[in-house]
């Protein structure tokens, strides 16, 4: 079995969140392999905070950090590049990386073994394709572990949780639902009029609302109704976990927060247009409201056109839709949701 393997993602926050059941089950199997992780600077905190990853490096494309990985990853065992990046599977050779997997894409050369795609993949859970090629790739299977699929999301400190607590304390009980403005993508993001709107509807309803994220060059000094509290830049990785973790409800496009509150057991409602809803929803999800749209879903895994210039899909979902559901929430106490874990078997 290998001494040190190499899970190479750069994505986003939410991919680096689904990438959790295979790290934590290769410790699991493993415990004695080296497990380091590559990916973005906007990961480290999360990443460091996993008990089951060593090490996790970033990269920026400086020669300085070319040096730096290539020094620290010099002859290691394996590593898996779950993207399809180019100038990094060219970094990992020079480490002279004995075994290198993944996508070819333009990378080719740098590979040492080529993965390849199979149609059912456009409608499995991203997890599942994840493990099916680490299993292909060095034959360990995750899958065969209880609760596999589990995302993991590392809890805040003490201190974190009071300056949440502080920043929440305007609130007149704890009950809140949570939800970002915007997701990793424009696509994705469900247009301001429609959150307002919900916002005041969610008021008549008497119901907070707490909102997360970065600070935002597009939705600057919005007048919120009295009921929303603006966190957006005001907590940082772990103290935004805390606060959907506490959550009744999160109401979000298809993003980070949506993973972090499956990881957390915190009911979901997503909200879906140009990605499909297969493709990211969690195993457990209260409702999922898909664009009525008929072009979408069109972001299909390994085999997209390509998003449209001006998305409406998002448009057409409306706050009536959205306000329907979170009033059957409440009236139906709460609840997580099914558990249900799409495969693609039936693709296969």
């Amino acid at each position: 079995m290998y001494k040190h393997i190499i899970m190479s993602r750069f994505g986003g926050l939410g991919d680096m969140v689904m990438l959790t059941p295979l790290l934590k089950g290769i410790k699991n199997l493993y415990p004695k392999i080296k497990l380091t992780v590559v990916g973005n600077e906007n990961a480290k905190k999360f990443m460091d905070a996993c008990p089951f990853v060593d090490e996790y490096l970033t990269y920026d494309k400086t020669l300085k950090s070319t040096l730096y990985l290539i020094k620290k990853l010099w002859r290691a065992d394996f590593v898996y590049l779950m993207d399809t990046l180019y100038r990094i599977s060219v970094v990992y050779a020079l480490a002279r990386i004995k075994i290198r997997v993944g996508l070819p894409h333009k990378r080719r050369a740098y590979l040492t073994r080529c993965l390849s795609v199979e149609p059912w993949m456009n409608y499995a859970y991203e997890p599942v394709v994840y493990a099916y090629f680490l299993k292909t790739a060095t034959g360990i299977d995750v899958t065969q572990l209880a609760d596999w699929d589990k995302l993991f999301y590392p809890e805040a400190s003490d201190y974190e949780k009071k300056h949440v607590y502080s920043l929440l304390s305007a609130l007149e009980n704890n009950h809140y639902i949570v939800c970002s403005l915007e997701t990793g993508g424009k696509a994705k993001d469900w247009p301001l009029s429609h959150w307002l709107s919900l916002f005041n509807e969610l008021r008549q309803f008497n119901k907070n609302v707490v909102i997360i994220g970065s600070h935002s060059d597009r939705y600057k000094d919005i007048d919120f109704p009295d009921n929303v509290i603006d966190l957006r830049g005001k907590t940082n990785l772990l103290e935004t976990g805390y606060v959907i973790d506490k959550a009744d409800l999160l109401i979000n496009g298809c993003s980070f927060p949506v993973h972090v509150a499956n990881a957390m057991d915190t009911p979901v409602i997503g909200l879906y247009g140009s990605q499909p809803d297969y493709r990211g929803k969690p195993q457990r999800i209260y409702a999922s409201i898909c664009s009525p749209e008929p072009c979408a879903p069109c972001d299909v895994l390994f085999n997209s056109p390509g998003w449209c210039e001006k998305p409406h899909c998002m448009e057409r979902i409306t706050p009536k839709m959205v306000m329907d559901k979170v009033k059957q929430f409440y009236n139906d106490g709460m609840p997580l949701g099914d558990y249900n874990l799409i495969t693609g078997e039936r693709y296969r």
